[in-house]
């Protein structure tokens, strides 16, 4: 029976696939050194939520991730240059990474301080729009610089395919930000207390990385001589994350200034149980995309890699989507308690809309690897689609949840659309 499945053959797109290479192939190992690990990571995040979404009560908590979408949302050009890093490190030779990673943290540094200052003299503004104490939002700035230091060094160990490593020092990460998170709020400091141990969090995430890279530090930035290459590389990748991140991220933000307390809490408590989907697959591209990008890079044959990819992430969010649609008020409550049991209903359409934008980001981390920049106005038009649409239409949670949906249809068409026109030219060419 297990020599059968082994010896089981198939083809999609053209391309022949048998079990036996489906088990040994790279992919799978490190996507499941990423998945466990990254899925035990998220463990202790949703056990954050979980915790913190009871204590703080519906309120109290949507400040809270409207915080962490702030978060995201600052996070657009640091984090943009996550796939820019990987790339270059993966296909660098080893003389060039020392000099590689000490440009990288030097200008992560000076990025992170310009940012600090900026948010720091927006914050009274802030503080009056969201409704959200100042000095809570005046440790956004510290948390930007700490963790985009520490965003830089867990990319660079991506690269070098150490994907053990990355997960050390995530797993570090989401513990602290729990137990840091935890003990503030018991001692009485609320939503203050669980960014300030946001803050700690990242910044032991930033000694543990520069820990896993120390054969690479001390290297002389001004030997690194492909920065005008990386950084026109990195021009249509920032326009990526940033629509990317808006279509997960500006909603909530929005959502908090259209609607009452309550209702933003359960709308929040939905975006927090849907990136389940997100979060569950999203190992799979970060696995996918250093492998087809080192392959791409040296003319090696590449898509079986992505199809692999395709079909787990496609597994994942399946799997999510149906607990979701049988299992609605049990996800919730055993995540938020009943409190939030009102946001049921909606949480298999939430779902879907994290499920469309889960393949959605798939498509578009393999083009990039392929070096198909133009592919970022395809989410560029979402996300816009996305901002315009709920700001015109959020007469009830359900309407901004249809937008968002109709947003990330349109894009997936689009990458469907663009993927076979390339394959057609593809084959044209060869």
């Amino acid at each position: 029976m297990i020599n059968r499945i082994f010896n089981f053959q198939f083809s999609i797109f053209n391309l022949r696939f048998s079990g036996k290479e489906i088990v040994k192939n790279p992919l799978f190992s490190g996507s499941a050194i990423m998945i466990v690990g990254s899925n035990v990571a998220n463990f202790f995040a949703y056990i954050y939520h979980l915790i913190l979404g009871r204590i703080l009560g519906p309120s109290s908590y949507s400040e809270l991730a409207t915080l962490i979408s702030i978060l995201g949302l600052m996070g657009v050009v640091s984090s943009s240059f996550y796939l820019v890093i990987v790339k270059f490190v993966s296909s660098a030779k080893k003389n060039e990474r020392k000099a590689m990673l000490s440009w990288l943290s030097k200008k992560g540094f000076i990025l992170g301080v310009s940012v600090l200052l900026v948010f720091s003299a927006l914050v009274p503004f802030l503080s009056s729009s969201l409704q959200i104490d100042s000095k809570t939002l005046f440790l956004v700035g510290p948390i930007f610089l700490v963790s985009t230091l520490a965003f830089i060094n867990k990319s660079f160990l991506l690269g070098l395919l150490k994907f053990e490593k990355f997960i050390g020092t995530a797993l570090s990460e989401a513990f602290l930000k729990l137990i840091l998170g935890l003990l503030f709020v018991y001692l009485g400091l609320s939503v203050f207390g669980a960014t300030l141990g946001m803050f700690l969090a990242f910044a032991a995430g930033w000694v543990i990385s520069r820990f896993f890279l120390k054969e690479f530090l001390g290297g002389k930035e001004r030997n690194f001589k492909k920065s005008r290459q990386l950084f026109i590389y990195s021009i249509p990748i920032i326009f990526q994350t940033v629509a990317v991140t808006s279509l997960y991220s500006t909603d909530i933000i929005l959502v908090k200034h259209f609607f009452p307390p309550y209702e933003a809490g359960l709308y929040a408590s939905l975006s927090t149980l849907g990136r389940i989907i997100f979060f569950g697959a999203a190992p799979v591209s970060t696995v996918m995309f250093p492998m087809i990008s080192r392959r791409y890079a040296k003319g090696e044959n590449y898509r079986k890699i992505f199809i692999y990819s395709l079909l787990l992430t496609m597994l994942i969010a399946s799997g999510v989507l149906l607990i979701y649609s049988l299992f609605p008020e049990f996800s919730i409550k055993i995540l938020f308690g009943t409190a939030y049991l009102e946001a049921a209903p909606l949480l298999f359409w939430f779902g879907v809309f994290m499920a469309l934008f889960t393949l959605s980001s798939l498509f578009i981390s393999y083009f990039l690897s392929i070096e198909k920049t133009k592919v970022v106005v395809f989410p560029l038009i979402a996300a816009a689609a996305q901002v315009v649409g709920i700001w015109f239409w959020h007469d009830t949670i359900l309407s901004v949840i249809k937008v968002s949906i109709f947003s990330t249809s349109f894009l997936i068409a689009s990458l469907l659309l663009y993927f076979g026109h390339e394959s057609r030219r593809a084959k044209q060419k060869a």
